[in-house]
């Protein structure tokens, strides 16, 4: 358009600024990313800050395993004890578990037995008795007996020795979790309480995860 004479000249049109960045050419160039609204030095307190964390939390989970480990001595110290005394229920062994796993079957399941072997829950049935033979042990640190209690299968074989006698039960039901109030599964006749029992079981319970939990991993198993 021509400028009219004695007209002000019109502001001239600012032109664009330059663009910072990588501009788009024909998709050779990505696009313009926005800057990051998060200072340097803010990132770098954001990340020293997660170190820390994880530190705190290698320390912690180390000198737990480390403190498992201790448990895990003493406790196997005290299984040859208790099982050369004599003064046990009886020894269990599972052949899943390897040969040279051998834990004394203690009366009682408090948590001072549960640290020198396996615990029998009284008032169930003894071993090779008709009705429940309920043990309960540790699946982590104090010797964790029944740390591999998962791993066992339909089939497996579970042997007690007591009194002189050997009593092999071969897992009916493989693990199952249950909640820690579920008391049936400790019943003469699992899950059916008050009813008379007409097979001599086994019953092994531990936690159901190697974290605190209310539940309980079990398996089962029947005299042959």
């Amino acid at each position: 358009m021509a400028i009219r004479p004695g007209a002000r000249p019109a502001d001239p049109v600012p032109s664009a600024p330059a663009p910072a960045g990588p501009v788009l050419l024909s998709g050779l160039v990505g696009p313009v990313s926005p800057p990051d609204p998060v200072p340097a030095r803010a990132r770098r307190r954001r990340s020293w800050g997660w170190l820390v964390v994880l530190g705190l939390a290698v320390v912690l989970v180390g000198g737990g395993y480390g403190t498992y480990a201790i448990t895990n001595f003493a406790a196997t110290s005290a299984y040859a004890e208790q099982i050369a005394a004599g003064s046990a229920v009886g020894t269990l062994t599972i052949p899943r578990f390897g040969d040279d796993f051998a834990v004394p079957v203690l009366a009682g399941t408090s948590l001072a037995t549960l640290r020198q072997g396996v615990g029998w829950y009284e008032g169930t049935a003894g071993p090779g008795e008709p009705g429940n033979f309920a043990v309960a042990g540790h699946r982590l640190g104090w010797g964790q007996p029944f740390a591999k209690l998962g791993s066992l299968e339909v089939g497996d074989q579970v042997v007690v020795t007591a009194s002189g006698k050997t009593f092999t039960y071969a897992i009916i039901t493989g693990p199952t979790v249950v909640r820690g109030t579920a008391t049936d599964v400790l019943a003469a006749v699992p899950g059916g309480p008050g009813r008379a029992p007409t097979k001599a079981l086994i019953t092994l319970t531990t936690a159901a995860t190697v974290l605190p939990s209310p539940d309980r991993l079990i398996v089962v198993g029947e005299l042959v």
